[in-house]
């Protein structure tokens, strides 16, 4: 919600609760400051303008969360069912408002809203990348063990509470997950990969003999790549920043030497040259056709792919987690993700925690996870039979989150994941070698970081 937006509606609501606006006046202004109907109805009552003459008389703290976008109207539902319950009981009214479809969007509003110590929004939902920045400009609040005990925090997906740290302390809520995964053809590969050199030889026995490329991946110049490149880093063992100090570059190390240089000999071999321009759907695109034996991509592929309409390969793949090399001996996706964050300047903290807590709690991660489709946080949602019966995906998503791990974890998130898109990519269009990218690479962080 922008500024203007919440000013007015703080001014209506003041109005009806003083007797000063009648039921038809709040609604006609709440719908010209673009509230939903069904939001304006919902927030008249919880402030006791509940008749057509002037007068309320409710007191519910009204809070307002701008998420992400959310095209299934699961958090719509939710905030609707904590209005009723929870909400009266406490006094405490929460009007959703539908973000903006781009991230960057999203946060170039809540850039000049928290510059101007605004609470226009009260709750926050930032990217899983963001908790960092947003803690160290100091617009958000960090979560307290005692609002929420190590004993509620174990039984959440650890990697996901990882990206939300900074500096020791819980800077936002993980609200839920996403991860990369490896897709393969069932029908095309005997044996499941478990190292990237394994896949390397799988991807190179069946193309083009069988199919037209063994892998495709997101290899563009963007943050995907970022993802794609931790994902194979990590399966090495190496890392990019040091995870108890943001601003230690770790990225020079052995373990990416052998990590770059796999990703290189892809290019033009097992992948198409073409990968360097593949984001999320190309790759999607060419495995749903039927011309890929492995593909890297985020689970909400699996649902497409197995859709007969759509689809030359439904029922024909399974998925399973991403590789490793080297000494290693696990495989880590990268994670993504969405995350509830309070607002440093909000004038209802406790209230804008009672529903982040709510959101947490079982009831709401399963229909994010029903109704949704979104890989929630909380762990036992992927033993859950309602769940499974629903999404049986999330029985084989569970053991693969608990390897996930977080991008870098920086407050100059932006500056880091620029000069890792840069660097890598130089390396996989051959403009610069592998040792050079890594050098380069190195140099370009320890400049991000510096500042921080």
């Amino acid at each position: 919600m922008l500024p203007e937006q919440r000013t007015a509606l703080d001014d209506i609501i003041g109005k009806i609760r003083a007797g000063r606006l009648t039921r038809r006046g709040f609604l006609e202004r709440a719908a010209a400051i673009g509230l939903a109907s069904s939001a304006a109805v919902s927030l008249l009552e919880a402030c006791g303008g509940n008749s057509n003459s002037s007068g309320g008389n409710g007191a519910a703290k009204n809070i307002v969360w701008t998420s992400e976008q959310d095209p299934s109207n699961t958090y719509k539902a939710l905030v609707d069912d904590f209005n009723k319950t929870i909400g009266q009981q406490k006094g405490i009214h929460v009007t959703w408002q539908q973000g903006p479809a781009k991230t960057d969007d999203l946060l170039t509003q809540y850039t000049n809203m928290l510059r101007a110590r605004s609470s226009s929004t009260d709750v926050l939902s930032i990217d899983i990348v963001f908790p960092a920045q947003f803690a160290a400009s100091q617009w958000t609040t960090p979560i307290s063990d005692s609002q929420w005990p190590s004993s509620e925090r174990q039984n959440y997906l650890p990697g996901p509470i990882q990206g939300c740290t900074y500096q020791g302390k819980l800077w936002a809520a993980p609200l839920r997950t996403d991860l990369g995964l490896l897709y393969y053809r069932k029908d095309l590969v005997s044996k499941v990969p478990a190292t990237w050199d394994d896949l390397a030889k799988s991807a190179a026995a069946v193309s083009p003999s069988k199919v037209k490329y063994g892998y495709v991946w997101q290899g563009d110049q963007y943050e995907g790549l970022v993802c794609d490149f931790s994902e194979v880093l990590y399966g090495y063992g190496g890392s990019i920043l040091d995870s108890n100090d943001p601003t230690k570059v770790t990225v020079n190390s052995p373990e990416a030497k052998q990590a770059l240089a796999q990703m290189v000999s892809w290019v033009g071999t097992i992948s198409p040259a073409a990968v360097t321009t593949y984001q999320e759907e190309p790759s999607r695109n060419v495995w749903q056709n039927g011309d890929a034996a492995f593909m890297r991509n985020w689970p909400y592929a699996y649902g497409l792919g197995n859709d007969p309409k759509e689809s030359k390969i439904a029922n024909k793949f399974d998925i399973t987690a991403l590789p490793y090399g080297g000494s290693n001996t696990v495989g880590h996706s990268a994670i993504g993700g969405w995350n509830l964050a309070i607002n440093a300047f909000s004038k209802n903290p406790d209230a804008v925690w009672e529903f982040i807590h709510y959101m947490l709690q079982n009831d709401a991660q399963k229909r994010i996870a029903i109704d949704g489709s979104r890989t929630s946080t909380l762990q036992s949602i992927y033993t859950d039979s309602d769940v499974l019966a629903k999404q049986p995906l999330f029985g084989k998503l569970g053991p693969i989150l608990k390897n996930a791990l977080p991008r870098p974890v920086s407050p100059k998130y932006s500056d880091v994941s620029d000069a890792i898109q840069r660097n890598v990519y130089q390396a996989l269009k051959k403009q610069v070698s592998v040792d050079a990218a890594l050098s380069n690479l190195e140099a370009d962080l320890k400049k991000a970081v510096a500042a921080s």
